[in-house]
């Protein structure tokens, strides 16, 4: 007769399994299912402040986390001129973030995008402010173009020029300047306010070496930075006109009218005068060193004088007397008016 064995039934998945002598397996574990996930809130408007010239400080809050949205990793701003929505986009930036390089005294739209794995939020909602005029940053130092003795023989003083520092995202325009002036190498300065170039500095000594810087101003609390020192140094010698003068029109290649010759007197303050000349230019500021027309003692207290034409071209010119040091070199000039040759 055939032995009956029943059919062993399947375990149940989740329950435990009956093992010899009474003991039972654990549960078996269930796999979870992966999390999708979610991007984030966008941010609430970003706050803006103006920063120095055409800079703005943008400053944002991590948005909140909630049942459909996940944390920020990251975040993006993008900003456009107001109103025109020509959007540049600047990836992977952190709060507080400095925009730099807009146009001064302009409008500017900006925007906050919160990012993490799951991808980008929307834009945050508009926040819009104008960045600092110009004028109100302190502009940029100048530059002294040249510090040089006057030819109206004189001494005593200093003719000094500079031009206007330029403008950027950070400096405002110049608006008025300052002078200091000192014996070289002496730091002792003495300063003037709201000088104009090109400034003529008097009551200097003469044959003496004087440091000179110019600072820029504006509207803003401080003024720029002193520029680098620039030395010039006074004439040695003093010139005054002669008897002889030349009349201010002149015939090219003839002697000169109404003399025939020019006449100076030129006298040590303090350098003392070894000889003299004349010299035609086309310059009244630059003092000539070619074309010299050396000039002879004429017997008179520190007088100077000689015989010679007009320029063989026709034009305006100047006539320059010069007295001169050890070695030719010039120690003091004077300048005429403008000569016309025909």
């Amino acid at each position: 007769m055939p032995i009956y064995r029943p059919t062993p039934r399947p375990a149940l998945r989740g329950t435990a399994t009956m093992l010899p002598f009474g003991r039972s397996s654990p549960p078996m574990p269930q796999p979870q299912p992966t999390p999708t996930p979610r991007v984030a809130n966008p941010p609430s408007a970003a706050s803006l402040a103006q920063g120095a010239g055409g800079a703005l400080t943008v400053t944002w809050a991590a948005p909140a986390i909630d049942s459909t949205h996940d944390a920020a990793t990251g975040f993006n701003l993008q900003f456009s001129p107001a109103g025109v929505a020509a959007w540049t986009v600047v990836s992977g930036v952190t709060s507080p973030y400095i925009l730099s390089g807009l146009a001064a005294g302009a409008a500017f739209d900006v925007q906050i995008q919160s990012s993490n794995p799951a991808g980008d939020s929307a834009w945050s909602v508009t926040s819009t402010l104008s960045t600092a005029a110009v004028g109100l940053s302190a502009p940029n130092v100048p530059a002294v173009g040249s510090v040089a003795p006057l030819p109206d023989g004189t001494t005593t003083k200093l003719i000094v020029s500079w031009t206007a520092p330029a403008t950027d995202s950070t400096h405002g325009a110049a608006t008025g300047f300052n002078l200091r002036y000192s014996p070289a190498g002496a730091g002792t300065w003495t300063t003037l306010s709201a000088v104009t170039s090109p400034y003529t500095l008097t009551g200097l000594s003469g044959a003496t070496a004087i440091d000179v810087e110019i600072q820029a101003t504006n509207a803003a609390a401080s003024p720029s930075a002193w520029s680098a020192t620039i030395t010039g140094t006074t004439w040695g010698a003093s010139v005054v006109p002669g008897n002889w003068t030349a009349a201010p029109s002149q015939v090219h290649g003839t002697s000169v009218a109404p003399a025939g010759g020019l006449q100076m007197t030129a006298a040590a303050a303090p350098t003392a005068v070894t000889g003299a000349a004349f010299a035609w230019s086309t310059s009244s500021s630059t003092v000539p060193t070619s074309g010299l027309i050396a000039a002879l003692s004429d017997g008179q207290t520190n007088g100077w004088g000689q015989y010679l034409n007009a320029p063989a071209t026709p034009g305006t010119y100047y006539v320059w007397m010069l007295a001169q040091g050890a070695g030719g070199a010039t120690t003091g000039a004077l300048v005429t008016s403008a000569i016309t040759v025909s």
